[in-house]
């Protein structure tokens, strides 16, 4: 598991954006992290780190949006507001998996899901974590490879 502090939300993009570097079609990540923590930052470092030319929106409303890079496709999902297995099935996030692009999901922990049975390519976990009140830029990031 690697370990990495980072003092501002642009910091958390640019350690995003180098870790974006190791991902390839297939690989699904997994964005956990209380609410206003950086989630969707860190996506949107992952989506710049692969070309796209565009900022990243959370896709909290649309449930997932669709980033055409350089190299390959990102299906970026946010599961906030989904409650079961079946909603994760209705909005494609299965059959992402499945492509040969790659699968960035917010809020993965929200659902309870083994996510190894049905990764085909590397599965990595980001957890990220807010500093205390006297640190409240601080964010502590783990990225952890399960698969």
């Amino acid at each position: 598991m690697q370990k990495i502090e980072s003092s501002s939300l642009l910091e958390t993009e640019y350690i995003a954006k180098y870790f974006a570097a190791s991902l390839k079609p297939y690989d699904f990540v997994a964005v956990n992290g209380p609410l206003g923590a950086g989630k969707t930052m860190f996506s949107s470092g992952i989506i710049a780190g692969k070309g796209a030319n565009i900022v990243a929106a959370s896709p909290s409303y649309s449930v997932m949006n669709r980033y055409d890079c350089k190299t390959v496709i990102i299906n970026h999902f946010d599961f906030y507001r989904l409650k079961t297995v079946y909603d994760m099935e209705n909005c494609g996030f299965f059959d992402s998996l499945e492509g040969k692009n790659i699968t960035i999901a917010e809020w993965a922990d929200i659902i309870t899901v083994d996510y190894k049975k049905y990764v085909s390519g590397n599965y990595y976990n980001i957890n990220i974590k807010i500093g205390s009140s006297e640190k409240k830029e601080k964010r502590y990031i783990e990225i952890e490879k399960i698969l």
